[in-house]
């Protein structure tokens, strides 16, 4: 069987291309990059790989046309909130626009494809850090990030309804590991520890929201839950892909100081968030749990490690996780449930 992955040579997509490899799949892929680098030990050869940008209409529908896959996993993706708010235009053009193309091209074409659209949590919009979100919940979504994902599942949906394109909607909340890119959480934290381990600054992280509650999961799961969506979900429906358990960012950090076994301390950094913003979002997952035979089976303490781990490998002073060809040795491998 053939599987596409889109938005394959970034963070998520390494692992997915590994899983469905080991899945015996037909692996192809395409992204904006002119060629794929995995950072895991994914056989780059063993995929096949086109640079593609996915607003193209026509070339999009081409190189679909071509491929006749029997599942599409569509990952690619604007994919920073904060960054949505400078270009909101682009962030819709690529992450609504985008997915109306690929939709499009299964639709014309009459391609035999299963279609995963990977949206996300934010369009929840902000929670009270106590109730879990079920995907029943009202969407409230508040950047163009995550107005753009919402506007790509109604389009989805509705691909379903009235074109009968077998979709499938997941809505990924947090997730991390080894070879997650610098601007978020866990692995600036975990880069500024390698950093104090090798001299480079005092053995103190002064970190902001240290009481702001997140819903992680390790990236392995994550994206077992994209492959049991697609294989087993039910078109038209959708999924929250989540742990279900509150993780501060004080918990991140002092994990990460415990993994490490220096004496660092833990500094709040002021301005800190008002206590409202702290809160943060929690996630349902009985749904995917019931229908998909899927749960998080990896503590998060040992994705911290892996994390750390990860960065150890480098000097303090890398410049990008995708630049680190020599993999995530001893992280998990990515796997169905």
């Amino acid at each position: 069987m053939r599987a596409l992955v889109t938005g394959i040579a970034g963070f998520a997509g390494n692992y997915l291309a590994q899983l469905l490899l080991r899945e015996g799949f037909d692996v192809y892929g395409i992204s904006q990059e002119k060629e794929f680098k995995p950072f895991l030990a994914v056989d780059a050869a063993a995929v096949h790989y086109t640079s593609l940008d996915i607003r193209d209409r026509l070339r999009t529908a081409e190189v679909l046309a071509g491929i006749r896959p029997d599942l599409v996993f569509h990952l690619a993706a604007r994919s920073s909130p904060s960054q949505s708010l400078e270009g909101p235009r682009d962030t819709y053009e690529i992450n609504f626009g985008g997915t109306l193309a690929l939709l499009d091209a299964v639709r014309t074409h009459k391609l035999p494809s299963r279609f995963l659209l990977v949206s996300s949590s934010h369009v929840y919009g902000a929670g009270d850090g106590v109730t879990l979100l079920s995907e029943e919940s009202k969407l409230r979504p508040g950047t163009p990030y995550a107005g753009s994902k919402a506007a790509a599942e109604m389009a989805a949906s509705q691909y379903w309804e009235s074109y009968g394109v077998e979709t499938v909607r997941v809505r990924a909340f947090n997730h991390t590991g080894p070879g997650q890119k610098e601007g978020f959480v866990c692995p600036d934290l975990a880069r500024k520890v390698v950093e104090i381990e090798r001299g480079h600054r005092p053995p103190r992280l002064d970190v902001a929201d240290l009481d702001r509650c997140l819903d992680f999961s390790d990236v392995c799961d994550i994206v077992s839950g994209y492959y049991n969506a697609l294989t087993r979900g039910k078109p038209g429906e959708v999924y929250n892909l989540c742990s279900g358990k509150p993780t501060t960012v004080r918990t991140i950090a002092e994990g990460l100081i415990a993994s490490s076994g220096r004496a660092i301390s833990l500094r709040p950094c002021h301005p800190e968030r008002p206590a409202a913003a702290n809160r943060g979002v929690l996630g349902d997952n009985s749904l995917a749990i019931r229908e998909l035979g899927w749960k998080p089976s990896i503590l998060f303490r040992e994705t911290l490690k892996d994390v750390l781990e990860f960065w150890r490998k480098h000097d303090g002073a890398c410049c990008s996780p995708h630049d680190m060809n020599a993999g995530a040795s001893g992280k998990k491998d990515a796997r169905s449930t």
